[in-house]
């Protein structure tokens, strides 16, 4: 389920009047359009009838044809408007291949996501079964945004020829419509093809004889001028006072359709109404569509279920939408002229009551995003703010970060000035986007406010996040300042954690990697009883951790717990779990396992549109795994595509690129001797290099001592590959510590030097004896492991390392010798409703490389 429950008035279609005046022309005509034409525009003012015109015509439609209905609202914006259109498309049953909350969350993104959304979508589009199509947007005139028509613009380029999209709107929208009138693919039908004719006019006045038979109805015709909400709505206050038509009559010649009118016409028919029908109409008036319920619990009117009958059997102007077979109960939506008019009695009569009434509203309102807006509008910014806390996580952990920046904005400078939860909530939303900068601002900010407040809580919490930030905009010493007031202190659960995992984070980097279990026991040891995905998707580790010695049995603990928590909940989260579980078989030698899981990632990423760190760690690992079964051509495709994998920065590419070349050595080194390659990735390397080395590097590249290698340079092979033992121990990431090992041994082997070899060989052994950790053996590839189990080693290596080693080579070349690993076929799913995507922990982003430390 979406982290937004969208109202049912916004992709159900209203209810026409039983007693509707049939326009068999206009309906001909539109239902010709929404047949044959690619856009269809219906503009006119209020009151002249665009949503009955097009509900009716869409009742025409011959059998089979797909349809969905968005009504849209003010404060809609491009993720919201896509978000509307999946769910209104949800019963066309289409062939979705990303899930369509998941593209919400992304649709805005500067990194591409609207492309993306749109390309999913025509081609969910393309894919339907149904003959034909019917898309229709209600009410385009009340957004506000630019983007929403910039989409609806590439939207109409794209449209599938047996699709029709279809805008109702108030004034022209801002869309290149010279293109489609010149090519015949638009219909448009303005106020001369909506208005009234004379007979239709007459058609409704003869449907309140009392009105027809008196000597103004053809006045009343003539004046009204084929406006159907203005003609309504005279006969509505003349069924009530006959004497008005004398006043009517006072206008002259000039015509009624016009608002100062309408307010006097719709006051009439208020002031005629019993006292208990109008104040709950007045204060019922601050919610978009009347349910029974909701009526009841906002107005504190026990008769609501009676007043609704009385406003229908009235005529008033509403319309109803109801679905049994889905479970929808009646509900009364009110004309926007309507509204209005009962909105500025409202002000007039019942002033004091407006906050208390927003605030009724907004407990009654099962949309989070609209109880937002009630509380914002009601001006109790603390109950917003509570309110938005309680929706922040549920947002984060879906994806939906951008809709939580709009959110945050839309309270008072000062009062979200003042709010270090609110900052905080802002900086988390920012992180998600990748927008290190102002959140860093931003929890400065929250730090300060919380001081001012003497919020603890608020204070340790928001320095520990501030803390996971500044690594990615290179300020270590602000970072080591926090940590220092940090350390020692007691602090909250999610402050704790946060500062745990930094101090992980701050110790890997510092290649102090002995230190890190320790550590992160305890960070899994104090997620365990905590149930938030948020917290869990905050502390979750990074995936070059999982071949640290004694990480692996704990990254399998948090997989358990983060698995359980999800359930069957369709996150983002469920693509990083996957991906962890992976890496975690991988090194364990589990490779079959292992690439069931990768697949699993995969498809993950791609259903849930998992944000670019997670994609790129799954297309790491699917080149591990092709890697070591020597699928060369889909390794170097794997790597171009990992090379143009980062849009941001300059800085930011040169480093991606950097790590990726590192990446990509240790690829080519293992899939055989390949000199030319090595020099390739060597240069790569060098014209990249970032001006200072990563803190955990700690060692002189192996790039020189694996060409001396793969040329056959044995004796400089073996005394480079020996000179960078000593700094194993801090290399211990992606395999990489064995892999040295076990090229040193072999190194050295080819030299003749025997005993050197057999004690470069005892760590790695050790490993792969004592933790069955045969995954990072296979770094090595299978002619080294096949040399290095064949040698005879005599007493120098025990029974059970010689073993290790035969199964090691058995196993690479089993993986050589199988046939490569498919990647699953993109998924093409029926719409299910799951949910949206997030990015992975506050602490990565996309340009978060392959973890190699070193070459």
């Amino acid at each position: 389920m979406s982290a937004v429950r969208l109202p049912t008035t916004k992709t159900q279609p209203p209810r026409l009047r039983s007693t509707r005046i049939a326009r068999p022309a206009l309906q001909a005509a539109l239902g010709t359009a929404l047949l044959q034409r690619r856009l269809v525009l219906l503009v006119a003012p209020a009151g002249f009838g665009k949503t009955a015109a097009l509900v009716g015509a869409l009742e025409q439609l011959p059998p089979g044809t797909a349809s969905a209905w968005v009504a849209l609202d003010e404060d809609d914006d491009l993720p919201r408007l896509f978000e509307s259109l999946a769910a209104a498309l949800e019963p066309a049953d289409l062939p979705w291949r990303t899930a369509p909350d998941a593209l919400a969350a992304q649709v805005g993104d500067e990194r591409d996501g609207t492309r993306r959304a749109l390309a999913e979508l025509v081609n969910a589009l393309a894919g339907s079964d149904a003959p034909h199509g019917v898309l229709v947007l209600d009410d385009l005139h009340r957004v506000q945004s630019p983007s929403v028509c910039a989409f609806l613009d590439a939207l109409l380029e794209r449209l599938p020829p047996h699709w029709t999209l279809v805008l109702a709107s108030r004034v022209e929208p801002p869309l290149a419509l010279a293109r489609w009138r010149v090519a015949d693919e638009l219909a448009e039908f303005g106020e001369a093809a909506l208005r009234f004719s004379e007979s239709e006019s007459a058609a409704l006045v003869a449907s309140e004889p009392a009105v027809a038979a008196g000597p103004g109805a053809a006045a009343l015709i003539e004046r009204t001028r084929g406006w159907p909400a203005g003609l309504r709505l005279c006969l509505a206050a003349l069924r009530q006072r006959p004497a008005l038509a004398a006043t009517l009559s006072e206008h002259g010649r000039a015509p009624l359709v016009d608002r100062p009118l309408f307010d006097y016409l719709a006051a009439e028919v208020l002031d005629d109404m019993p006292i208990g029908l109008h104040d709950f109409l007045l204060r019922c008036s601050v919610l978009p569509a009347l349910t029974p319920a909701r009526a009841a619990a906002v107005s504190g009117d026990a008769r609501a279920a009676a007043w609704l009958d009385e406003i229908e059997r009235r005529g008033l102007f509403v319309s109803a939408v109801e679905d049994h077979e889905r479970g929808v109960e009646r509900t009364l939506v009110l004309h926007d002229l309507f509204r209005d008019a009962l909105d500025d009695r409202l002000r007039q009569r019942l002033p004091e009551e407006l906050p208390r009434l927003l605030q009724r509203a907004a407990a009654s309102e099962p949309d989070p995003v609209r109880r937002i807006g009630y509380l914002l509008r009601a001006r109790d910014w603390r109950g917003a703010e509570a309110a938005l806390a309680a929706l922040a996580p549920e947002l984060l952990i879906s994806g939906h970060g951008a809709e939580l920046l709009r959110l945050a904005g839309q309270f008072p400078d000062d009062w979200r000035a003042a709010s270090p939860r609110v900052l905080r909530m802002r900086a988390l939303a920012r992180v998600q986007r990748w927008e290190w900068d102002a959140a860093a601002d931003d929890l400065r900010d929250a730090v300060r406010a919380a001081r001012i407040h003497g919020d603890e809580t608020e204070l340790r919490i928001a320095q520990a996040c501030l803390a996971t930030v500044l690594p990615e905009l290179g300020r270590h010493e602000e970072e080591a300042a926090i940590a220092a007031e940090l350390r020692g202190r007691e602090l909250p659960t999610e402050a704790r954690l946060l500062f745990v995992i930094g101090e992980c984070s701050r110790r890997f980097l510092a290649g102090d990697l002995a230190a890190l279990p320790g550590l992160f026991a305890e960070v899994v040891e104090r997620l365990e009883p905590v149930e938030s995905l948020q917290t869990w998707w905050e502390n979750a580790p990074p995936m070059s951790w999982s071949t640290l010695r004694g990480m692996r049995p704990l990254i399998e603990r948090y997989c358990a717990g983060l698995l359980h928590r999800l359930g069957e909940r369709e996150l983002p989260l469920r693509a990083l779990l996957h991906s962890q579980r992976a890496y975690v078989l991988l090194w364990g030698g589990q490779v079959d396992a292992a690439l069931e899981a990768v697949q699993r990632a995969e498809a993950d990423a791609r259903w849930l549109a998992a944000a670019a760190d997670v994609q790129a760690n799954v297309r790491v690992l699917r080149l591990l795994v092709e890697g070591m079964q020597g699928h060369a051509g889909a390794v170097r495709a794997g790597l171009d595509e990992l090379l143009r994998g980062e849009q941001g920065s300059a800085e930011r590419r040169r480093v991606w690129t950097y790590q990726v070349a590192i990446f990509g050595l240790r690829l080519t080194d293992l899939l055989g001797p390949d000199p030319d390659g090595l020099r390739h990735w060597t240069a790569l390397m060098a014209a990249h290099a970032p001006e200072r080395a990563p803190e955990g590097g700690g060692s002189p590249s192996l790039a020189p001592a694996r060409l001396a290698a793969a040329e056959g340079r044995w004796e400089e092979a073996a005394q480079r590959f020996a000179a960078a033992l000593p700094n194993a121990p801090r290399l211990d990431q992606m395999g990489q510590a064995v892999e040295l090992h076990l090229r040193a041994a072999h190194a050295l082997w080819r030299a003749g030097r025997r005993a050197e070899a057999a004690a470069a060989l005892q760590p790695a052994l050790e490993r792969m004896t004592r933790e069955g950790e045969l995954g990072h053996a296979l770094m090595a590839g299978p002619g080294v492991l096949g040399e290095l189990a064949a040698a005879d080693w005599g007493a120098a290596v025990e029974a059970g390392g010689r073993a290790a080693l035969a199964e090691a080579a058995a196993l690479a070349r089993r993986l050589r010798g199988g046939d490569a690993p498919a990647a699953p076929a993109a998924p093409r799913h029926r719409r299910r409703r799951p949910n949206c995507s997030a990015n992975a922990s506050a602490r990565c982003s996309s340009a978060s490389p392959p973890a190699t430390a070193t070459s």
